[in-house]
């Protein structure tokens, strides 16, 4: 997670070549969240640029998104007005974004340090997303979320991992049986220059967070203490380049599927460019290292024949995870 704070970190890039998590996703948390009480305040934990915390004003008072980075919070709070104008709300005051660690955020690092995020258990709802591979400590972090909520108040945390391209377009038709070998090659030209190959972005990864995420954060789920929370609802989305609706056995399909359609190569470019294994590669690498999303699209190219007139289906692997407090 360091890897968003250094100064070279292109933070509006990530706000804007991330994918966002779609509405009806956040549907099933507000009904979720909303079930024992209303929601007056919610915190959302390594909120980044803010792309997953806006959405919870739609069922929330008041809204605080939280960020290691300063960085990242600098950008959050550039956006507010254009976010909440776009959004409708005329009350900009009921969202604001704070710089610092979740295992230090006593309180509020804004001009009034009176002002308690944590602690006071009044909270109705906290939320992590894309960040809680990186709370290594599970037994305090779940300690902690426990006493800042009220009784009945929710944790929710979820995540997306290693798309996939499932489907592509372009002027070259091919048959079902290529068409399938194509997209097989496709992920694994990703995979060599992300994972695969140790001498592109594989080693660069933070860890064990990247461990854990890939993991579909089985880590985090096992250390969820029973004494403390209940009506404990996960789902884990898998997709699969043969079959796309395909999921872990026995969990409901589609709540959190995150689909990016018909998108030129060059938005795939521009995704990867936010990858923080990317990042710190060119970084160690300094001028000999190559530029990894143009490669992928370059292999793309003379492997599989795509071009500019190809567009590409990207499918995510994704989950979540919700609980209450007792």
């Amino acid at each position: 997670m360091s890897t968003f704070s250094k100064a070279n970190f292109k933070t509006l890039n990530y706000n804007s070549f991330r994918p966002h998590y779609p509405a009806s996703f956040y549907k099933i948390l507000g009904d979720y969240a909303s079930q024992k009480s209303g929601i007056k305040k919610a915190v959302d934990l390594g909120c980044g640029t803010g792309v997953a915390t806006y959405p919870l004003l739609n069922f929330s008072d008041q809204v605080i998104g939280v960020d290691l980075s300063p960085k990242m919070v600098e950008t959050a709070n550039s956006l507010v007005n254009d976010r909440c104008e776009t959004m409708g709300i005329s009350d900009k005051s009921r969202i604001h974004f704070v710089a610092g660690s979740v295992e230090s955020l006593a309180y509020d690092n804004s001009s009034n340090k009176d002002e308690k995020i944590f602690g006071n258990g009044d909270l109705d709802l906290i939320t992590a997303a894309q960040c809680i591979h990186w709370f290594q400590d599970y037994p305090t972090f779940f300690q902690s979320i426990a006493k800042s909520l009220k009784p009945g108040g929710t944790l929710a945390y979820w995540y997306y991992i290693d798309s996939i391209v499932v489907d592509y377009k372009g002027s070259n038709l091919d048959s079902a049986s290529i068409k399938t070998a194509k997209l097989e090659k496709s992920w694994q030209i990703v995979s060599k220059y992300l994972y695969d190959d140790p001498n592109f972005a594989g080693p660069h990864w933070e860890q064990p967070g990247r461990g854990i995420l890939r993991d579909h954060l089985r880590k985090v789920d096992e250390a969820i203490p029973k004494d403390l929370f209940t009506d404990i609802k996960k789902n884990k989305f898998i997709s699969d380049i043969s079959d796309p609706e395909k999921t872990f056995p026995s969990v409901e399909n589609g709540d959190l599927k995150i689909v990016m359609k018909d998108l030129p190569l060059s938005a795939i470019k521009d995704y990867h460019s936010t990858a923080s294994g990317i990042h710190n590669y060119k970084e160690a690498h300094g001028d000999k290292a190559i530029d990894i999303p143009s490669q992928i699209l370059k292999d793309w190219e003379s492997e599989l024949g795509w071009g500019e007139d190809t567009t590409v289906d990207y499918v995510f692997h994704s989950g979540y995870t919700f609980m209450r407090k007792k």
